[in-house]
């Protein structure tokens, strides 16, 4: 039973609130009853002290003792058995005088105690099984104060006790009565609150049918980013599966063409004519599936919660194209600061710079602008890419940015690079543009 409630976020809120309700209430209890218990014994001692200044009040000396008179003015103290209990006693701990209602006691507490001391305390009497709550006060009498003398008052604790039990039990049937009613709001609190995780399941359950193809409901704000995030991953899984459908379609597409070509090659009329085709529309066909293997590995978003750093990456790429291009070497301005950060494949960052920075370098004049900053929203990045080449017309923009378009008309273009590029965005809904350069030649941005 206990493990399936750990297995349940439900069962682990109810037995750790409940848990701590009983510890609550336990505590709360104790401290209630302590009060109270405080509260009785200090109004009893203040009762039993005013007893005491009842005897005060009605002693008189006489020969060589105290003396009080038959009927107090407490009726309790002239009744046996009415417990209250009234007695004095000397310096030398002889009871000199005790109540009506002691005369059924053999034995009283002889302690006798200075002037002006007071004690409140609960005692036990010899043959007596109830205790009693005892209030003494040393009082010393006369004129030069040379007789000492021990007023006693006692009370049987039995009412006081019988308070304290009723109280605990009133208390903890209230408290008993408050604690279902927290356990049924706690109930009703935690489904209400768990009740967005109960929406998302039945939405993923929705979308599993054909119901749906994302998550949609009304989510709180701390399942956003959950949600968020599973149909981003969802609608990336389609994108990839769109894109492989297309990949093998183009291929099919692409590849008829050069293999009519081979079928109608005649090696019985021209061999050398027949073999330069042959070559030529091989290596067609191998242009043609390099392409379309590199645009079917390019991988979709993958790390959407952990941010790639960029600039040490767009450092990497310019020095191994300076590498490449030293015999065309281009000045440079990259401007991209340290935080800045991609949330998505490090491969399909590395293959969108590599492409754009790679263009720049071989289209272009010696010269590049590269601006890389994540945008208003940080999970996206805006990169630009500037160069002083020839450009890029709008027919020719057009053309690239086409679907279908056979891989050897790409070539006209700017190549499987910027296609693998386009393919990049696409899967992660991006957009990119081409404009002219400030540096006279073309501009392309891309925002992912």
């Amino acid at each position: 039973m206990f493990s399936s409630w750990f297995r349940s976020l439900k069962g682990r809120l109810s037995l750790v609130t409940s848990l701590v309700l009983v510890a609550f209430l336990v505590l709360f209890s104790g401290v209630l009853e302590h009060a109270f218990r405080t509260s009785l014994h200090a109004a009893k001692e203040r009762e039993l002290q005013l007893h005491i200044f009842t005897l005060l009040a009605v002693a008189e000396p006489g020969d060589d003792s105290l003396q009080f008179p038959p009927v107090l003015p407490e009726q309790r103290f002239n009744q046996p058995d009415s417990g209250l209990i009234g007695a004095v006693t000397d310096s030398r701990g002889r009871v000199i005088w005790r109540s009506g209602s002691a005369l059924a006691i053999s034995q009283l507490p002889s302690h006798p105690l200075p002037q002006g001391h007071k004690v409140f305390s609960e005692v036990s009497l010899p043959g007596q099984e109830d205790r009693y709550l005892s209030f003494r006060q040393g009082v010393a009498w006369g004129l030069d104060n040379e007789e000492q003398y021990t007023f006693m008052v006692l009370e049987d604790a039995a009412p006081l006790r019988a308070q304290v039990e009723q109280f605990r039990s009133t208390l903890w049937r209230w408290l008993g009565i408050g604690a279902l009613m927290l356990v049924l709001a706690q109930w009703l609190v935690l489904r209400w609150g768990l009740a967005p995780l109960a929406s998302v399941a039945r939405s993923l359950k929705k979308m599993q049918q054909g119901g749906s193809d994302k998550l949609q409901g009304d989510f709180p704000r701390e399942l956003k980013p959950l949600t968020d995030n599973l149909n981003l991953l969802i609608e990336n899984e389609r994108r990839q599966r769109e894109k492989t459908r297309h990949t093998l379609a183009d291929l099919a597409h692409s590849l008829k063409t050069p293999l009519a070509v081979l079928k109608g090659l005649n090696f019985s009329r021209d061999s050398r004519v027949a073999y330069e085709n042959l070559i030529e529309q091989v290596q067609r066909m191998d242009s043609i599936i390099s392409y379309q293997l590199q645009r079917a590995v390019t991988s979709s978003p993958k790390s959407i919660l952990r941010g790639v750093p960029v600039a040490p990456l767009a450092r990497k790429i310019l020095d191994a194209l300076e590498k490449v291009y030293r015999d065309k070497p281009a000045d440079v301005l990259l401007e991209c600061a340290e935080d800045t950060l991609f949330y998505g494949d490090e491969g399909d960052l590395m293959e969108l710079l590599g492409n754009l920075l790679d263009n720049g370098y071989k289209y272009g004049g010696g010269e590049l602008q590269v601006r890389i900053r994540n945008g208003e929203n940080e999970r996206k990045l805006d990169i630009s890419v500037a160069d002083n080449g020839p450009g890029i017309d709008a027919d020719q923009w057009r053309q690239v940015t086409q679907r279908g378009v056979r891989a050897d008309e790409q070539q006209v273009g700017q190549g499987i690079g910027l296609a693998v590029v386009l393919d990049i965005v696409e899967s992660y809904g991006g957009e990119i543009n081409v404009s002219p350069s400030p540096l006279g030649g073309a501009e392309i941005s891309v925002t992912i």
